[in-house]
């Protein structure tokens, strides 16, 4: 049996993804472990579909992914999750490229590098998971809005409305960005296209055909995106009002509000120094994250402290945080310096090239503040909180750069006699070194964590259930970890807010010095006594203890959940427009290939 050239192009390309996203998550595949995400949920109650479907219900969001829920453990899906969003990402900026002309070694290159660039990649130490549901279609997105200015075809408009909506439901920060910087790719190529038209003499024919698909592209939108919008008006502004106003969040004593605003929103900007790490991997640590530091240091990963000035509070002489890397690859940049050499006079390689630079301007914020004032003047840019998420745009603009770097070598390599596929084949190995290299600094970022003891009915449960119930600090993982669980008569689940009423601490923690410090301020005694095994928790004497639960402060009671009849009604709209717009994008993919055929 014989695979036509892109299918082997394909598999290749999923195979490498595969092997360095395997790298990447290494040592927390298991059902038992998971890797460190103290914003993302690790452990699951037995009741966890009625939970989703109450979320379903009270904010209408629903996306194709979300199908997954329905599909196997949520432990199956742990790093999975991750992973398939990064390869989706990755497929998506080779659409992009492919559609642009590159060839298909030089556009699944490319993908590989954006997948695995640095901060693109490593936010899942973080457990930013609505990231990673952004990126699942927003880069598809892109690639549409592309494909619908140049070829108008209808299906690319109504998969562009699609996935620009579902990239809204749960990052919408990220998601104003890249729409924003995709509107401006969008109106920079129909322009383009137009005056072609208008050459050729055509626009008349162009016109109409482009209007229809821009109102059904608008169409879709709206009927799968209402939900996210009436979310981030009701829910995600006035968070963010709120948290502003309280002043909590921002060291601004004696500013006024628009100075406060201003400080908050300009908090995590990037310092220029951090620039050298575009090129530099770790040239100022890793990360600042307690829990990933101490299980690296006992997992023998070789993870450093993060020892630059990311993170730190307004006019604070030290102290910073950050939990992911800033490395876009060395590679990456020696290739999109490459493709703004060889092809510097292509419109879409400096639009590319302007636009990193201006989002690398955008990233340091506050110490960039001339430049970013203009941002912080834009509507709704005195809530874009911060400003090195614009990094995450530089790493797009310098991956698509990367693939036109690629295709630049392998034309280099055919004009010195190498034969076409061999100098394809290069070109593609030049991008997997560069993509190895980035995996092998995210993979500093995956710390494992046991869930043997939270994963089945234990003992510890028991207990906490007979004193009351309530959340449990887990402070099993080494110095003070912010991994927080919650036991019910249903099961276990996950918290991070803090209000927790015991502490689960393992017997190697109560040698650390902090860790007495903190008991002895509680004048806390353990209330119970437990092993832990491939079985689960048990009960254990004193001695044979390996887990000790202590008590700790009350919580506050739940805040009642109410179900808006009309948000159970746009839901209903928004999924119906997504099923459909799925077999929609099924019907023309099959359609398709029996053409090829």
């Amino acid at each position: 049996m014989r695979f036509k050239p892109s299918a082997c192009a394909f598999i290749a390309f999923a195979a490498f993804f595969a092997a360095m996203a395997a790298f990447v998550f290494w040592g927390t595949w298991s059902l038992d472990a998971a890797p460190v995400m103290p914003d993302c949920p690790v452990a699951h109650p037995a009741d966890r579909l009625a939970r989703w479907m109450d979320g379903f219900l009270a904010s209408g969001k629903f996306v194709p992914g979300d199908i997954k829920e329905f599909l196997g453990s949520p432990y199956f899906w742990q790093e999975l999750q991750y992973a398939l969003a990064l390869f989706m990402a990755a497929l998506g900026l080779a659409y992009f490229l492919k559609g642009r002309g590159l060839s298909r070694t030089s556009s699944y290159g490319a993908g590989l590098l954006l997948a695995f660039s640095g901060y693109w990649c490593s936010l899942f130490s973080a457990g930013h998971l609505g990231w990673f549901q952004w990126m699942t279609y927003g880069v598809f997105a892109f690639a549409l809005a592309d494909r619908a200015a140049r070829k108008g075809k209808l299906r690319h408009w109504i998969l562009l409305g699609a996935t620009l909506a579902w990239g809204s439901f749960y990052q919408p920060d990220m998601w104003l960005l890249f729409t924003v910087f995709t509107a401006a790719y969008f109106i920079f190529e129909s322009t383009r296209m137009f005056l072609r038209a208008r050459r050729e003499g055509i626009v008349k024919r162009v016109a109409p055909r482009f209007a229809l698909g821009a109102a059904a592209a608008l169409a879709v939108f709206v009927a799968i995106g209402l939900p996210s919008f009436r979310s981030a008006i009701v829910n995600d502004l006035a968070g963010r009002d709120k948290q502003i106003a309280s002043g909590e969040t921002v060291a601004a004593n004696g500013a006024d509000e628009a100075e406060k605003r201003w400080i908050f929103v300009t908090n995590w900007s990037m310092p220029p120094e951090d620039t050298l790490e575009f090129f530099i991997p770790r040239i100022n640590g890793d990360t600042s994250c307690q829990s990933v530091l101490a299980l690296g240091t006992r997992q023998g990963t070789g993870v450093k402290p993060y020892t630059g000035r990311l993170g730190r509070p307004l006019g604070a002489p030290a102290g910073n945080y950050r939990q992911h890397s800033l490395y876009v690859g060395f590679v990456t940049c020696i290739l999109a310096i490459l493709a703004c050499v060889k092809f510097r006079k292509t419109p879409t390689v400096v639009f590319f090239a302007a636009a990193a630079v201006v989002f690398w301007l955008f990233s340091m914020g506050r110490y960039c503040e001339p430049v970013y004032r203009i941002v912080y003047a834009l509507p709704m840019g005195d809530y874009l909180r911060a400003p090195v998420k614009w990094h995450h745009l530089t790493e797009f603009a310098l991956a698509a750069l990367a693939g036109y770097g690629l295709e630049a070598v392998r034309g280099f390599l055919a004009a010195k006699g190498l034969k076409p596929r061999m100098a394809a084949y290069a070109a593609f190995a030049v991008a997997v070194v560069g993509a190895a290299d980035l995996a092998r600094v995210d993979s500093l970022f995956c710390a494992a964590i046991d869930l043997r003891a939270v994963r089945s009915p234990n003992p510890a449960a028991e207990k906490v259930k007979s004193l009351g119930g309530g959340k449990v600090f887990d402070l099993i993982g080494g110095g003070a970890s912010v991994i927080s669980w919650a036991f019910s008569s249903k099961g276990v689940d996950m918290a991070t807010d803090g209000n927790v009423r015991f502490a689960w601490v393992g017997i190697d923690q109560m040698k650390d010095a902090r860790m007495a410090a903190w008991l002895k301020a509680r004048k806390a005694e353990p209330v119970a006594y437990y092993s832990v095994s491939s079985k689960g928790v048990r009960d254990a004497e004193p001695r044979n203890a390996a887990l000790l639960l202590f008590p700790e402060v009350p919580a506050p009671a739940p805040a009642e959940k109410n179900v808006s009849s009309g948000v159970v009604a746009l839901a209903a709209v928004s999924v119906a427009v997504t099923l459909a717009t799925l077999l929609f994008a099924l019907s023309a993919v099959m359609k398709g290939r029996k053409r090829v055929g």
